[in-house]
């Protein structure tokens, strides 16, 4: 296995001994701020990821942040509090506590908020400004959707599956490793490993394994939109691939 792989794997599994902390979901100090604030354990838990081998793709799956808050904890050489917003910013003070509560209203698209902003509100500031304050709020929310499925589960009830993928070369080729991700609800505890593809064959099998590792089977499994498991609805129903359903019921 290609060592960039390898890495990757190794850093995921090690996930599997014992609990990984939630991402910190915190208040961002204004809404022009551009990432979510990491506090420094959750950092240097990022550094130590990032040494052992893992993608900063991977390490944004583990822990819950965005792949830009990753890259900027992996650019620093130490730890730094949150920096203040800037002057452009501070054109969006008088309409910040709007905003924040529009955000959610309108699935947090910085267009819509502009030129509402613009037509409603005499903002004169531009475009990017906007963006730029709706994206922690964006990444935010979907932290703290995160925070609350982690905790809210209880022992045994529910774990989340999902698919991820590096791009690696055996040789002079690139290739593309498909990777299945197992993680339990209430420990956070992980089983992860790679396949070629993510057809229904590979799917079963990395349940299995994922089961055995585990010494049992959740009461619920939660899957993000996986065609091999839901075929699509009709008439407000769900379909579910008769295969897999066929596994799930034995």
């Amino acid at each position: 296995m290609d060592e960039k792989v390898g890495a990757e794997l190794g850093a995921l599994a090690a996930l599997q001994g014992g609990e990984s902390a939630a991402p910190a979901t915190v208040p961002a100090p204004g809404v022009g701020a551009e990432e979510l604030v990491v506090h420094q354990e959750r950092w240097e838990e990022i550094r130590r990821l990032k040494a052992a081998g893992m993608t900063v793709s991977g390490i944004a799956r583990a822990t819950g942040f965005d792949r830009k808050s990753v890259r900027r904890c992996v650019r620093q050489v130490r730890w730094q509090a949150y920096r203040r917003a800037g002057k452009r910013e501070a054109l969006l003070d008088a309409h910040r506590g709007w905003l924040v509560e529009r955000a959610v209203q309108v699935g947090y698209s910085a267009r819509i908020l502009y030129q509402e902003l613009c037509a409603q509100r005499g903002f004169e500031g531009g475009y990017g400004t906007v963006r730029d304050a709706v994206r922690p709020l964006r990444v935010e929310a979907a932290a703290a959707s995160l925070t609350q499925c982690r905790f809210e589960t209880q022992p045994g009830e529910q774990a989340q599956v999902d698919w991820g993928e590096v791009r690696v070369h055996f040789g002079t080729e690139p290739a593309k490793v498909h990777i299945f991700v197992m993680t339990l609800g209430y420990s956070r505890r992980a089983w992860a490993e790679g396949y070629e593809h993510e057809r229904m064959e590979s799917l079963l099998l990395a349940h299995e394994h994922a089961f055995e590792h585990f010494g049992g089977v959740t009461r619920e499994l939660l899957y993000d939109r996986m065609r091999t498991v839901i075929q699509g609805e009709r008439e407000g129903k769900k379909r579910w691939n008769p295969t897999f359903q066929a596994f799930a019921q034995h």
